[in-house]
């Protein structure tokens, strides 16, 4: 599973806010890899290309990020107009494209892209999030997916982190994916005979969130480190942990977690929301 940062959470810079902490944290972890100003100097510029229907939009993206390194070499209206300059052999390219308009068309030609070009990092604008339209973003290879209202200074660290590896997406497809997960788990379960019916979490009635977060008494964190994770206060977090205590008929949370060490399928990567 790919790390995700998740921007929806983040307030603009200066916004009195609790999640001013995320957005703290966000930018800490951004400039943490920005190079020096005599690196900076080194750097050459990424070949960018800027995908924006809107004429006026266009211009503007263009002339904000003509001030760094990623100043757009080619800058039009649809997508297929700059495939071309993603070929397999033309090495890295950052792609920033709006999917207001055409979102599956520009998904599945993003995962052609992706398929053909594994240098190539795509970068989706949108103007608000639909989760059905995020997984299909997500499932299609897109490296960061990001609402048109952030900040420049968001919007350039964000495309650091993407040439980095990294993938930034909104944190609200963690219980999507979680719940597909336990679904497929539950199936996978249900084809084998000799598999008991009661070691599927959905059959002791507890909901995706209360599965996310058995998974971290699993991991063995505190109600503090789990509220952090998930932006809500460590209260809720305690009734959450009482109602799976007593929907899996354990004592503690040494138990809980034991029960779900041998119940639960491990993940293959961590979702990380800041």
């Amino acid at each position: 599973m790919r790390n995700t940062y998740d921007l929806d959470s983040l307030p603009n810079p200066g916004a009195s806010s609790a999640k001013d902490v995320a957005y703290s944290r966000y930018m800490e972890l951004a400039r943490s890899v920005e190079p020096t100003s005599v690196e900076h100097a080194a750097v050459r510029p990424i070949r960018t290309l800027l995908v924006e229907p809107n004429a006026l939009l266009r211009e503007g993206l263009r002339r904000i990020l003509s001030e760094t390194t990623y100043a757009p070499s080619t800058a039009a209206g649809t997508i297929e107009e700059v495939l071309s300059q993603c070929a397999p052999d033309s090495g890295t390219v950052v792609l920033v494209v709006d999917t207001t308009r055409g979102h599956e068309e520009i998904c599945r030609q993003t995962k052609l892209l992706k398929e053909q070009n594994p240098n190539a990092k795509v970068v989706m604008l949108v103007e608000h999030y639909d989760l059905t339209q995020v997984l299909t973003a997500f499932r299609a290879g897109a490296d960061a997916y990001l609402k048109k209202s952030i900040s420049y200074e968001v919007l350039v660290k964000s495309l650091d982190l993407v040439l980095l590896g990294e993938v930034i997406f909104p944190g609200a497809i963690l219980d999507l994916l979680r719940d597909q997960e336990a679904q497929a788990e539950q199936g996978k379960q249900a084809s084998v005979p000799e598999a008991p019916q009661e070691l599927s979490p959905p059959a002791k009635g507890l909901s995706v969130r209360e599965t996310v977060i058995l998974r971290c008494l699993m991991d063995g964190d505190s109600n503090k480190i789990i509220a952090r994770k998930f932006d809500i206060t460590e209260a809720t977090i305690k009734v959450h942990v009482k109602a799976i205590l007593r929907k899996i008929g354990v004592a503690n949370r040494t138990q809980a977690a034991m029960w779900a060490s041998e119940r639960l399928p491990r993940q293959g990567g961590p979702f990380m929301k800041v």
